[in-house]
């Protein structure tokens, strides 16, 4: 609750100015309390990594995991509800399963937020381990580790970003044109200035290039326009880099990291509290205590955050004291 607060302050918003934020998390039940309570206007989803992990390990059955991820991408409501009936037919245990975890707070093509294809916590993992040497220093020594490793971070991608002449950031601009590819095997059909009918062997799409909007449903989704939008766009003789979201060029690139990280000088120049005052300058003592929290039940524990792959193997253990494999120095029974 507190840090949703506080991120309510930072991000200098209030009832009147309230943004239609998308936020995912896992399924905390603080989480959806806080965010209820400081953006109850935000879209709020779950994170897919831990929906799937979820339902893999409440069935236990790769075909039905397979049908599952197949519906968690579906871009219509018809292809989704058909996946859910395929599973269905495998197991009717998933009825209670998807009214634990309504679709609309997973499923792209129920969402509402807008998320750009960023459906799990994948960014915030890496944050995690990004800072992870630090975690054990004290709060002072914490926060100069942090400042340093984002005055490096800051001054990198703002170097990279004024290298690059395109109008979108590289990552956007591939998508960009594997779509133009993909667009070369449809045919155009021109409606009117703006509305565009889009014929593949697969089925027929339409789109609106004013409204960037197409029945597919992927330009709405993801900020860029798909394969029906840019053939549609180069038909009428347009730039189909022009119409992805503001997020996507690189002027948003480069103004995001345009402001800069402020250097603070060596510790022995810091100002003690009270130094300067009326008074002779008295220092005035402050003691900082920890939160007032309760301890959570059971040994703590330190988990590093993975982002790659879920079937990662486990490590095996060797003993250093006969060496062998499948246990530890501490636990070894074996007589030397």
């Amino acid at each position: 609750m507190w840090f949703t607060s506080e991120l309510r302050k930072l991000l200098g918003v209030n009832t009147d100015n309230m943004p239609r934020l998308t936020i995912l998390s896992e399924r905390q039940q603080g989480i959806v309390e806080a965010v209820e309570t400081h953006f109850p206007s935000a879209f709020h989803g779950f994170c897919l990594r831990y929906v799937s992990e979820n339902f893999r390990d409440t069935f236990k059955n790769s075909k039905l995991v397979n049908i599952f991820w197949n519906a968690v991408y579906s871009l219509t409501t018809v292809e989704f509800e058909s996946k859910i009936t395929e599973m269905v037919e495998i197991s009717q245990d998933v009825i209670p399963w998807f009214q634990q975890f309504p679709p609309q707070l997973w499923a792209v093509t129920y969402f509402e937020g807008v998320r750009y294809g960023h459906f799990t916590l994948g960014v915030t993992e890496l944050l995690y381990n990004w800072a992870l040497e630090c975690h054990e220093l004290p709060v002072i020594q914490m926060m100069e580790h942090i400042r340093h490793q984002l005055t490096s971070w800051f001054n990198d991608r703002r170097n990279m970003g004024m290298r690059w002449t395109s109008i979108i950031v590289p990552s956007a601009e591939k998508g960009i044109l594997e779509a133009i590819a993909d667009a070369r095997c449809y045919q155009v059909l021109r409606a009117n200035e703006v509305e565009f009918e889009i014929v593949s062997t697969e089925r027929t799409n339409i789109v609106d290039i004013r409204s960037r909007v197409c029945s597919c449903r992927r330009w709405q989704l993801y900020g860029l326009p798909c394969a029906h939008a840019a053939a549609a766009l180069i038909s009428c003789g347009q730039n189909a880099h022009l119409f992805g979201e503001h997020c996507f060029t690189v002027d948003s690139y480069r103004e995001t990291y345009s402001q800069m990280i402020y250097p603070i000088p060596d510790k022995s120049l810091w100002t003690e509290l009270g130094e300067g005052a009326e008074g002779g300058g008295a220092k005035v003592d402050i003691t900082i205590r920890p939160p007032k929290t309760r301890r959570p039940p059971g040994r703590p524990k330190k988990k590093v955050l993975r982002v790659e792959s879920l079937k990662r193997p486990k490590r095996v253990v060797q003993c250093g004291r006969c060496h062998m494999l499948g246990h530890s120095q501490k636990k070894c029974t074996m007589p030397i």
